[in-house]
Formats: C-alpha cells, sequence, structure tokens
C-alpha cells in the first residue's frame, strides 16, 4: 500500500520535486499550484496603462530605509 505524503506541510520546492517525481498524481500538481498561488499573493501585477511611478518611488524609499 503507497501512502501519499501531506501535501500542506511540504514546502512549495519539496512538493515540485514530488510532482516532477510523480506526474500523474493530479492531487499533489493542484496542491503544488495552490501553495505557489498563495505565496505570491502579495505580489502585485501592474498593468501597462498603470502609472507606477508611486509605487517605485515608495520601494525605493523603503529600500534607503532598510
Amino acid at each position: 500500500m503507497n501512502v501519499k505524503p501531506d501535501f500542506a506541510t511540504m514546502s512549495a520546492t519539496e512538493l515540485r520535486a514530488y510532482v516532477l517525481n510523480h506526474r500523474e498524481d493530479e492531487e499533489a500538481l493542484h496542491a503544488y499550484l495552490d501553495k505557489l498561488h498563495a505565496e505570491n499573493q502579495d505580489s502585485r501585477v501592474y498593468q501597462p496603462e498603470e502609472n507606477v511611478a508611486d509605487a517605485i518611488a515608495e520601494y525605493l524609499d523603503n529600500k534607503r530605509r532598510s
């Protein structure tokens, strides 16, 4: 009997390795994609028409302070 690992406790790196070694395991793939999405939730993607000058200035200001 083959027991699957607990995907919720695995890191994204561990899940990626597991998915690459078990390409037929759709549950593992979904867990991996969900984890990537959750980790990138804070990322902000700007649209070409948006003025990002304020965001760039804020980023540079924060970088100078750290």
